[in-house]
């Protein structure tokens, strides 16, 4: 069996993937992705969100989807490169802002001012420490009765970083403290390929 990583995956492995090629993952024509990205934003509550977070946004195609739900979308990623990408992109979209962010390091203690926070494909590329500091920062962040809604492959072997599996990420979130899973089969979703998870912050 391979040694478990202990540190997170650096931002210079995703600045170099984004700077060799655009859209390294295929994220905006892979039908896997387009579908994964529908079928998150089909699980946003009705309603629109004054303030949300998305973490991970790649080059900006989930942001997209997003973005007719929200008010005002801050669009994140650890990598530059990938934010330069986003932002041509995203260029349409007046409510939309970009910005560099690595979790947990960059989500400091503030307010808890957040409607809604979105997390894709992120969790497995965290060492279970940082993961763990990630969703109490998290859940920290977001206002009583927000939401989080998170979207991962699954896949049965390690992760980059060496957190078990997509569900294996998504457990860690659940036992946030302040966490829960909405009631309902509308708030999960499962596919051979991908897990998603609708969590709110307890009122």
């Amino acid at each position: 069996m391979p040694a478990t990583r202990r540190t997170s995956v650096s931002t210079a492995h995703f600045d170099k993937a984004y700077r060799s090629r655009s859209d390294p993952w295929g994220t905006l024509h892979k039908a896997y992705e387009r579908e994964k990205f529908a079928d998150t934003a089909a699980l946003l509550p009705a309603g629109r969100f004054a303030r949300a977070l998305e973490i991970g946004c790649g080059v900006g195609a989930l942001t997209r989807l997003l973005a007719p739900h929200c008010d005002e979308l801050l669009a994140t990623d650890c990598s530059a490169a990938a934010i330069e990408q986003a932002r041509s992109n995203c260029a349409d979209l007046a409510n939309v802002s970009l910005a560099t962010l690595r979790v947990p390091d960059d989500l400091v203690d503030g307010d808890a001012d957040l409607d809604l926070v979105v997390m894709s494909e992120v969790g497995y590329y965290l060492s279970a420490p940082d993961l763990r500091l990630a969703a109490l920062r998290i859940s920290a962040r977001l206002r009583p009765g927000g939401h989080l809604l998170l979207a991962h492959w699954v896949h049965e072997d390690e992760g980059p970083a060496g957190v078990m599996t997509g569900r294996g990420v998504h457990e860690v979130f659940r036992a946030a403290p302040g966490m829960h899973r909405v009631d309902g089969r509308e708030a999960t979703r499962y596919d051979t390929r991908y897990r998603l998870d609708l969590l709110r912050r307890r009122p």
